[in-house]
């Protein structure tokens, strides 16, 4: 989980940032796609939709650098965001407010991300360490953008543009418009889910070889609770640093 976020491809110019890949499928459906359909939400809908969301909630799993992490994620546009991320390196929490973040990590992440042996790694397990957003891990940082989501979306749409439309059905009980990507020469099992009812957001995208994404975003405009960890679950940089130098 190291620096930033990437695919096993590069995205086309048309996608912007680095693309993610997911490993398995988010939540499943109430009904089946049906049939070819006409009408409804088109998918440059849901890009224009996802480009005025103000939060939004991402879960799923995908390529985080190099490796596969589940990931659970909730930010807005004034710069807060509350979320996890776990995969073969360890765990982490993190919560970001204007421009501080306070990182969770468990031992493993403590020993592959920040290299700390096993005499820091008692004492900094289980608490949050304060720093400036600035200073964070800038993979982390960039699962607390809005934009990553939006080029995340927008990624799908480049790589399958031309997915076939399906019938309306349920997603986790919210109306969406299914599209497919039905092309033998490019179908790589892309596909969105766009919802039926308001604003036509994106509520599925998934690309496992083109865009390398899969995601589920819901909560679109809610408030995020990103509050402050409590003071006596936080290490200051001081008092990390502190740490560090009695245990060499």
């Amino acid at each position: 989980m190291k620096h930033v976020i990437r695919g096993r491809r590069a995205a086309v110019a048309a996608a912007g940032a680095a693309a993610l890949l997911a490993l398995t499928a988010c939540g499943g459906d109430d009904e089946g796609d049906g049939g070819e359909a006409s009408g409804g939400p088109a998918q440059a809908d849901a890009v224009k939709a996802m480009r005025t969301v103000t939060s939004v909630h991402a879960a799923g799993e995908m390529i985080l650098v190099a490796d596969p992490v589940t990931i659970d994620v909730q930010v807005d546009d004034k710069g807060n965001c509350v979320g996890s991320a776990s995969g073969d390196e360890g765990a982490v929490e993190f919560v970001m407010q204007g421009d501080t973040a306070w990182v969770k990590p468990d031992a493993a992440y403590l020993e592959s991300e920040y290299m700390y042996d096993d005499a820091v790694i008692a004492e900094v397990e289980g608490s949050y360490l304060e720093e400036a957003k600035a200073d964070a891990q800038s993979a982390l940082v960039d699962l607390c953008k809005l934009d990553t989501y939006v080029e995340q979306t927008n990624s799908v749409v480049s790589f399958s543009p031309g997915m076939t439309q399906k019938e309306q059905t349920k997603h986790e009980g919210v109306a969406v418009v299914p599209y497919v990507n039905e092309d033998p020469s490019t179908s790589d099992g892309a596909s969105m889910k766009i919802a039926a009812d308001g604003k036509p957001y994106p509520v599925t995208i998934t690309d496992p070889e083109g865009a390398e994404v899969d995601l589920a975003f819901s909560a679109f405009g809610k408030p995020v609770k990103a509050e402050a960890p409590a003071a006596d679950s936080v290490l200051t940089e001081e008092q990390l640093s502190d740490i560090r130098l009695e245990a060499m």
